[in-house]
């Protein structure tokens, strides 16, 4: 015993030198963490130790669910049950339900799974696989065969644990070749050519041939210029050219319009299929901004208008100064879509054009008392002040009531001082969904006091808080902020925007892009910007540390502004997109207003990121307490290439 207490004590000294996000660890936490290698050991005796020293600690459920889920086989259902209903306040609790299921599906305890599945919400297709496996298994009487074959219908390319479903309707021939040709359509639709292969080894060997014919057709639609589908039935030759003409509309729209009234009788393509193929048409020449889709959608939302379609001929309507056609393009859409604060606002723009400035002033005036991009725009133009009220924070006694009401927030604090952040954040999500909505402030109000701030900006989204101006927007970092704009002889608040939008404030996340940190720098771009400014390889390689990401950011901020002549538009833009796409967005002819250019941006993620990161820049500003010219006055207008 004595030998087992000096090693438990070596371990948490390691556990001691472990960084966290900015939580100096409790002496319970060390144990929490050794505890868990003993775990891992199979250590039961030390173990043991650390769950008695652990009794009444928040972390001990997610201990006790730790050692459950590595000993499923040898844990009686009784122990798995009475942890779920004692924590089913825990996300853990319907966790380790999921886990428990898939470990009785895994091993073919296929009694055991069917009565501890039926009647709860099965949280995946392989779920509801499983349960079908356990009722075939087990010989039930409720078996639909038409919501089986849905499920194998939906899932394109089935999971190991879906595929003995097609075993069996196969087997029990219930998998009719019309319901295999629709899987094919479906599986060459989200272009799964291999499932399509496999699948047509359940046909005749003339439709095993229609299918690669199909697949032919599938890989080269440009094929239909010369040839036509003609090696299977009319049906499935029609089928084959409508699906190749609308993957050719993606790649060469002109081409595939004139095939489509090439081609329409002979097919016998209905108004609605028309309607399918001129839509991708009409959308893909609207995002390269070919000087023909204005003609193609106007015709398109003639006779079948969508959101989409109608939004690409406003922003080309904006792109060209078309005032008169962006009012009635406006004028069509959807009247919950027309009273978006985007369209209110472009509304009032063109009534102003258009020389009826006195029914544009009320939309503007509505518009100025947001505490938006829109809002502020419309201030600027009536020369009132902007809407920054901020409601008040939850006072100490509110939040210990908060705390004590909610257990869960003592487990997700003391997650995040041992750095499992993936956990925390499950039992956040959790905890938000059974939160009662005058409590979300509070909550948000606590997760703030921790730093961490994502957690805080979705419990204020989900209550809809956006009055909570020092909660939604902190400012940490502030000697590296502040320093290095003027180093840089940038605004801080437009440091700060950028941290917002791209991280929230999270040190260590990585896009899919590969963007690391802060201030979300790809490692190619860091090097290129910290070579430049002769920083030490250290500063650019890492990125995680706040400081180096900020140092960086902001430097490769001021290289930006200096490529685009000073102009925060285009610098906040290309810092999203890249100097190269901002240079073949840019107007060819005639200059055009920022606001126009923004909203004329053919990536709807960078048409947002600018907007939001303008707008933010207003509010830091006030929270910074700093002066801040208008925001009209950072957004002069936008000369061409």
């Amino acid at each position: 015993m004595f030998k087992t207490i000096i090693k438990l004590k070596q371990l948490l000294i390691l556990f001691v030198l472990v960084p966290t996000l900015g939580f100096a660890q409790t002496p319970q936490q060390q144990s929490f963490l050794a505890g868990i290698e003993y775990l891992k050991k199979s250590d039961r005796v030390n173990a043991q130790l650390v769950r008695t020293e652990l009794e009444n600690h928040p972390l001990l459920p997610v201990f006790i669910y730790q050692d459950i889920i590595r000993n499923l086989d040898r844990t009686p259902p009784s122990v798995i049950l009475g942890f779920i209903k004692q924590y089913q306040h825990l996300a853990i609790s319907d966790r380790l339900y999921q886990q428990w299921l898939t470990h009785l599906a895994q091993n073919k305890e296929w009694s055991d799974y069917l009565q501890h599945a039926k009647g709860i919400e099965l949280a995946s297709n392989d779920q509801q696989c499983w349960l079908y496996q356990a009722k075939i298994n087990q010989q039930a009487t409720d078996i639909l065969i038409t919501d089986l074959r849905n499920l194998w219908l939906d899932q394109i390319e089935p999971t190991d644990a879906c595929k003995p479903l097609e075993d069996y309707l196969v087997k029990t021939n219930q998998l009719p070749g019309w319901l295999i040709w629709q899987k094919v359509e479906r599986a060459l639709t989200a272009n799964q050519v291999n499932v399509a292969r496999q699948l047509a080894r359940y046909l005749s060997t003339e439709d095993r041939q229609a299918v690669n014919h199909w697949i032919e057709f599938h890989n080269q639609p440009e094929k239909l210029i010369t040839e036509l589908p003609s090696l299977s039935s009319a049906f499935i030759n029609r089928k084959i050219f409508l699906h190749s003409l609308n993957r050719l509309a993606n790649q060469q729209p002109e081409t595939a319009s004139q095939l489509l009234n090439l081609h329409q009788q002979r097919y016998n393509i209905k108004q609605d299929e028309q309607q399918t193929i001129q839509r991708t048409f009409s959308l893909r020449l609207a995002y390269r901004y070919d000087e023909k889709a204005h003609e193609f959608l106007y015709r398109y939302n003639q006779q079948s208008a969508d959101q989409d379609t109608l939004r690409w001929q406003a922003q080309i309507a904006l792109r060209q100064s078309d005032w008169s056609g962006l009012y009635q393009t406006i004028n069509m859409m959807d009247p919950l879509e027309q009273r978006q604060s985007k369209w209110q606002y472009w509304m009032a723009r063109a009534l102003d054009q258009l020389q009826q400035a006195e029914k544009a002033r009320p939309i503007f005036q509505q518009l100025a008392q947001e505490r938006s991009y829109y809002g502020f725009l419309s201030a600027d133009r009536l020369k009132q002040s902007y809407n920054l009220s901020s409601q008040p924070l939850s006072n100490p006694a509110q939040l210990q009531a908060v705390k004590q009401a909610y257990p869960a927030l003592d487990l997700i604090e003391n997650l995040l001082a041992i750095g499992w952040r993936v956990n925390a954040t499950r039992e956040w999500n959790h905890l938000l969904g059974q939160a009662n909505e005058q409590d979300l402030t509070a909550i948000a109000q606590i997760a703030h006091q921790w730093q961490a701030y994502v957690f805080s900006f979705r419990a204020l989204a989900q209550g809809r808080q956006w009055d909570q101006l020092e909660l939604r927007f902190p400012t940490p970092y502030q000697q590296p902020v502040m320093q290095n704009a003027e180093k840089n002889q940038l605004d801080p608040a437009w440091i700060y925007s950028i941290i917002r939008r791209e991280s929230a404030y999270q040190t260590d996340i990585r896009s899919s892009a590969g963007a690391v940190g802060l201030m979300q720098l790809r490692p190619s771009t860091a090097r290129y910007i910290g070579q430049q400014r002769g920083l030490s390889r250290q500063t650019y390689q890492n990125l995680t540390d706040a400081q180096s990401n900020i140092q960086l950011g902001s430097a490769y901020l001021r290289y930006l502004l200096e490529k685009f002549d000073g102009h925060m538009v285009k610098a906040t833009a290309a810092y999203n997109a890249g100097p190269r796409r901002v240079n073949d967005w840019l107007p060819p002819n005639n200059s055009l207003d920022a606001d126009q250019w923004i909203d004329a941006i053919p990536f709807n993620e960078t048409r947002k990121y600018v907007k939001a990161v303008l707008e933010h820049k207003i509010i830091f500003s006030a929270l910074l307490e700093q002066a801040s010219p208008r925001l009209s006055y950072l957004m002069p207008p936008i000369n061409p290439n």
